[in-house]
């Protein structure tokens, strides 16, 4: 009688990237200003307009954006990320994400394991090592 074998998720790793602008953008400013980003998914935060008290951002305004995706040229991204934090961009956090997939087809995001605070000019050092976020502020 031999012992069922368990069943064993197959982990990847993607590109996630959240970007913090200096001062809030249209949507259509964020968009362009992410362009040196491309061929990654965008997603626009814009607060609610309700989560806001009267007389703040209105809520058109995108004050931070999130992308992910497969990281293909480290280099690219480094100088993507180098025109965006001499540009618009205040901070951007950036690392490899783990995801495990299980046998049933269910993802789960794993935890980053290290944040990685650095200066914004040291883009040369964000290494995308998996489990590790880069602070750069």
């Amino acid at each position: 009688m031999s012992l069922p074998t368990p069943q064993t998720g197959s982990k990847t790793f993607e590109l996630d990237m959240h970007v913090n602008f200096a001062t809030p953008l249209t949507g259509e400013a964020a968009k362009a200003a992410l362009l040196v980003l491309e061929g990654f998914t965008v997603d626009l935060y814009r607060p609610h307009p309700k989560a806001l008290p009267s007389g703040h951002i209105p809520h058109e305004l995108v004050p931070s954006a999130r992308l992910m995706g497969v990281l293909r040229d480290p280099a690219t991204v480094r100088s993507a990320l180098e025109a965006l934090l001499n540009g618009s961009a205040r901070t951007v956090e950036i690392g490899l994400r783990g995801l495990l997939r299980s046998a049933q087809g269910q993802t789960e995001w794993m935890p980053w394991r290290k944040n990685v605070v650095l200066p914004r000019h040291a883009v040369d050092q964000v290494l995308f090592v998996e489990g590790i976020k880069y602070i750069l502020e």
